[in-house]
């Protein structure tokens, strides 16, 4: 058989278009523009850092809705402290599908993220409840009022869905998509596209969750050594890559085993996390690079920091984690640091030197009386 021309296979589709019922077209069609989401997504998770794990939330929401040309979707989260389920990364669509970025919808956020969904309250909250996928493709005639989304955003709806996400055989999330009047209600045929999107994501957030529990000290959620490590050696890189420099802190808490003796472990550990949580509160995020070192040893890398404006940093942890008692129960206690400064290049462009460097001053801080700061000084070994 011979094979066919561009022209020949073009005329064949225009043919079969106008033999084919309006209904089937159009159903290819929306076959056809869900595969090429999915097919985006697919290639989007392909090249996605697994720790950024805050892009592919947005990314989700905003690949479900325009896999399904739907008005508005949102990650609906669950919070494990209050038991509720809270709105988050909501996107709205025009008639042309096409993201609203105008005011009035800003204006409509805060006002969403102030909604509490109970579980089992509602299309998301059953969803979550029972840990399966809903779809109304008429609210109008269901036993599910229109969602909080639709209501608050204004979007006079006909039709929604709602799709658990599952991670590690827990539900971290809802996945809510909604849609107008003004277009075809949701049909199961959506709800698959939305199900395939949401089972791509549910993998890769369990992967992120695995990476992170790896790289990731257990007690204080700071990093742990080995990543730090890593951390370390691409920094010193990238500062000589750019002739930069940068500060590594080193401080361990002052007096820790009297901590353990007087109150216990578990108050030694009550004070592992809320160092951690000053750590937290005062270095730059996803700029600054803190670590558990070991036992009661923590580190710091200030990247294009030099050693002056890292003992600035350091200053307001010190302060704050001295004059910020620690929650034990009845009793509340203080605690001080001891922390040491090294910089590169000046103090030396390897990890060995950088680390044994600050280790001195640290040292130097514990020989002036604890509670406090020291740059290295190679003139006061």
């Amino acid at each position: 058989m011979p094979k066919k021309t561009k022209v020949e296979i073009a005329s064949d589709i225009k043919n079969l278009n106008h033999h084919c019922p309006e209904d089937f077209v159009v159903g290819y069609q929306k076959k056809d523009r869900a595969l090429k989401i999915i097919k985006e997504m697919s290639e989007f998770l392909r090249i996605l850092d697994i720790r950024e794990s805050d892009i592919l939330k947005t990314m989700i929401v905003r690949f479900a809705i325009e896999s399904v040309e739907a008005s508005a979707g949102s990650l609906i989260v669950y919070d494990n402290d209050k038991n509720i389920l809270t709105y988050q990364n909501t996107f709205v669509y025009d008639s042309n599908n096409k993201i609203i970025l105008d005011t009035s919808i800003f204006e409509s956020y805060s006002e969403l993220l102030d909604v509490q969904i109970f579980i089992g309250e509602g299309l998301s909250g059953d969803a979550y409840l029972k840990g399966i996928p809903i779809i109304v493709e008429d609210l109008k005639n269901s036993i599910y009022s229109v969602p909080p989304l639709a209501n608050i955003m204004k979007i006079d709806v006909n039709s929604a869905i709602a799709v658990p996400l599952k991670v590690d055989n827990e539900i971290p999330a809802v996945l809510e998509i909604v849609k107008s009047k003004d277009k075809e209600p949701l049909t199961k045929d959506d709800l698959e596209t939305i199900m395939i999107i949401a089972n791509f994501a549910s993998a890769t957030l369990e992967n992120a969750k695995l990476f992170l529990w790896a790289i990731h000290d257990s007690l204080t959620g700071l990093y742990n050594n080995h990543y730090f490590y890593k951390e370390f050696e691409d920094e010193i890189e990238k500062s000589k890559r750019y002739n930069r420099v940068f500060s590594l802190v080193m401080f361990d808490i002052d007096d820790f085993k009297q901590i353990n003796d007087r109150y216990g472990h578990i108050a030694g550990d009550r004070a592992l996390r809320h160092l951690s949580d000053c750590i937290k509160k005062t270095i730059r995020k996803d700029v600054d690079i803190a670590a558990r070192y070991g036992g009661d040893e923590f580190v710091i890398i200030f990247p294009n920091t030099s050693a002056e404006n890292a003992h600035k940093v350091s200053m307001r942890l010190l302060e704050t984690v001295r004059n910020t008692p620690v929650n034990n129960g009845e009793h509340h206690f203080n605690i001080t640091l001891s922390m040491g400064i090294s910089e590169f290049p000046k103090d030396g462009d390897e990890t060995y030197f950088l680390f044994n460097h600050a280790d001195e001053a640290l040292y130097e801080s514990k020989r002036k009386g604890k509670n406090r700061i020291t740059i290295y000084n190679p003139s006061e070994k």
